[in-house]
């Protein structure tokens, strides 16, 4: 009767000794991160243990073997006399109280250290505030275990993988974990794979730190809250009631708000790093849900409507057979910042094109990552104004959306949908039907036989598909191609691509990755080139618009070098500047010519539409008529008639810009969610 249990607790021995041998064994493997110079060594570093990043190794090495050795001394204790061991009564109780607020600090610090090199600049109501959301964490877990030495090592695991999550999205993305993100784990996972999960030293510490608490708690050996079923049900339901409470307060009230927390939109980071990871993420995830405009009804929208003024309907006479439209990935003219240089001429193509083109700067709402929002803004005309911080694809798509595929397949034109990467990234599979286009020719089912670079599918072989499509059209069919690229997705360490592109006044951390971020990006330009060359001997009016959906993300001290400044001395109008792509719309037939126009991407499909000469839908007529306030704008800005940079929500934004958005938001928010009783004449092409 005795055998069993004596040979379980005998074989735990071995497994806790190879189990220190391989905590020691990581920190001699990684040994080089606590001796040698950091690899952020470039950021004005404030976190006092990095100077002591010796004496944090030491430590570290001392606190596995005594974990270990006590884990030994249990397990043999345990062996000796068949006893159980743990706490017991109201003294164990607040011993585990006090235990579980002390790992609550230790949490948050491990999460603030790995992500947060400012730590000790925060104001001290937002560390306790910090520490008391981890500890209601804690509660949750400990409560839905029915035990406190295992919620404490789950706890403690918890938070250290969500830290470590947020510094690889932060370092690869250059925007922190965001709730929206878990609405696209499918498109994040298709990624990973892609880059370098290169660990700091920060890292390895909270790493080895955290299995060293764990072991202590482990040889605790208090396993459970309560006995029988009635009190392991009453455990599960106090931690959905607390978790309910905490969603309620933090989530659906002003809490934060409260507190004082208040969001930068364009740079989530900031907020991130001045209030905490975990009250950041919070707020963030707060403002993933839009609220209707202050002065939304649906009878201030059919005012808005009876309001527009409608355009006249294109000539018909110089209207395309081929419209193409391509969004190109990460593609950016980074010479937009006043201290950038290069040895090597960027974009020459490009730049060189004058007859039947237009081209200039175009504001986009996301950077480093977030492409949809873009790919949303162009083929909608919906600005992420009203929620800037949600992924709309994943979100709101629930019903048949008005889009530009739509207006052009009711006029003649046959819309399908490019994208050399897997049909489910950011949900396109189910939201381009119901964008209206007739098919979607993804990786898994298209592009064979095509080149690749760094593993994704070259802008060359992308535009051959595009070309085949043309080609291979009916005779008398009018196509509408839409393409987004995959070629310039970060990342940007690719140890097999040689950099054409060097950078002569920029030595910094970043270096390799953004002179292969700029040799790619003139590959695009080449590209882009044998295109319009094979266009341009067509007897079809060819229509094609070209724009990058994003600037990409290279790293912090790359952008410093950019503005010539600190990100954390950046003005709204230098991080205006990140917000910024380019655009160019060019025909093989005469159309007007234009340069250093700016655009933005919830313009550009309604003012393609009128250089195409086509009919425009109420809707795009209300932009029309926008843009003669409002040049251009982005989801945290707008380029006024003065050529000023103007944030909105400020006293710095007009009255007038400020009336026009707020019923453009209630446009946007009516056609996101009034249904069937969305007007067709307005939002659509009228019969």
């Amino acid at each position: 009767m005795q055998l069993l249990p004596y040979l379980k607790k005998k074989r735990m021995i071995p497994f806790k000794m190879i189990g220190t041998g391989l905590v020691i064994g990581i920190l001699i493997c990684f040994h080089r991160l606590f001796f040698e110079p950091s690899r952020l060594s470039n950021v004005p570093v404030v976190v006092p243990l990095e100077d002591h990043r010796t004496a944090v190794f030491i430590f570290l090495i001392l606190l596995t073997l005594l974990s270990g050795l006590d884990g030994l001394r249990s397990s043999y204790s345990r062996f000796r006399t068949q006893k159980k061991t743990g706490f017991s009564g109201i003294g164990s109780l607040l011993i585990w109280i006090v235990l579980t607020a002390a790992n609550s600090a230790l949490s948050f610090f491990e999460i603030e250290l790995i992500n947060n090199y400012y730590l000790y600049r925060m104001e001290t109501r937002y560390v306790v505030l910090g520490i008391a959301i981890t500890f209601v964490l804690y509660l949750i877990i400990i409560f839905l275990t029915d035990s406190m030495s295992i919620g404490l090592v789950i706890g403690n695991c918890f938070f250290l993988a969500w830290g470590m999550v947020n510094f690889y999205v932060q370092e690869f993305r250059g925007i922190p974990l965001q709730w929206i993100d878990f609405g696209s784990f499918r498109t994040a996972a298709s990624v990973s794979g892609n880059y370098s999960y290169e660990p700091t030293w920060q890292i390895i510490a909270c790493l080895v730190l955290t299995c060293g608490i764990s072991g202590f708690y482990l040889h605790a050996r208090s396993y459970h809250n309560f006995r029988g079923w009635i009190g392991r049900a009453a455990s599960r339901a106090i931690a959905v009631i607390l978790f309910v409470a905490f969603a309620s307060v933090t989530v659906h009230s002003d809490f934060l708000e409260q507190q004082g927390i208040w969001l930068r939109d364009w740079q989530p980071w900031y907020t991130y790093r001045l209030f905490g990871m975990e009250s950041g993420f919070l707020a963030f995830a707060k403002a993933s849900y839009p609220e209707a405009p202050e002065t939304y009804s649906k009878q201030h929208v059919r005012k808005i409507i009876d309001d527009t003024e409608r355009q006249e309907a294109g000539s018909g006479g110089d209207q395309p057979e081929n419209i193409i439209c391509i969004m190109n990935e990460s593609f950016a003219d980074l010479s937009i910042y006043p201290h950038f240089k290069t040895t090597t001429k960027m974009l020459p193509y490009l730049n060189s094109l004058k007859d039947n083109a237009q081209q200039g700067r175009l504001m986009v709402s996301v950077k480093g990552g977030t492409t949809a929002n873009t790919e949303y803004e162009f083929l909608t005309g919906n600005s992420t104004v009203l929620s800037p911080n949600t992924v709309v694809y994943n979100s709101f798509i629930k019903q048949d959306q008005y889009s530009l595929a739509r207006s052009l397949k009711d006029q003649g034109y046959t819309p399908y949908a490019y994208h050399p990467y897997y049909r489910n990234g950011w949900n396109r599979e189910t939201v381009y039907p119901r964008m209206g286009f007739d098919r979607f020719f993804s990786l898994e089912d298209s592009f064979k036989g095509s080149s690749y670079l760094r593993g994704f599918v070259s802008d060359e072989s992308d535009y051959d598909q595009l070309i085949r499509a043309v080609e291979g059209k009916k005779k008398g069919e009018k196509l509408f191609l839409f393409n987004v690229t995959m070629q310039n997705h970060s990342p940007y360490d690719d140890p097999f691509l040689k950099s054409e592109v060097h950078i002569p006044d920029y030595h910094g951390v970043d270096q390799k990755k953004a002179e292969q971020y700029l040799t790619l990006t003139n590959l695009s330009d080449q590209a882009l080139k044998k295109l319009i060359d094979y266009f341009s001997r067509s007897d079809e009016k060819t229509l094609i618009c070209f724009w990058g959906d994003h600037q990409p993300e290279i790293g912090d001290d790359f952008w410093s070098y950019c503005l010539g400044k600190r990100l954390d001395d950046a003005s709204f109008v230098d991080q205006q500047l990140t917000y910024e792509t380019r655009y160019l719309i060019w025909a093989n037939y005469d159309i007007p010519e234009k340069e250093n126009q700016t655009l933005s991407a919830n313009y550009l499909s309604g003012y393609l539409m009128q250089v195409a000469g086509l009919k425009t839908t109420g809707y795009q007529d209300f932009l029309i008529d926008q843009r003669k306030t409002i040049p251009a704008m982005n989801a945290y800005g707008y380029l006024g008639q003065d050529g000023q940079q103007h944030e909105w929500g400020t006293a710095d934004a007009g009255e007038q810009e400020s009336r026009e958005l707020e019923a453009y938001k209630c446009l946007i928010y009516h056609e996101l969610t009034a249904g069937k009783e969305r007007d067709e004449s307005f939002f659509g092409i009228e019969s």
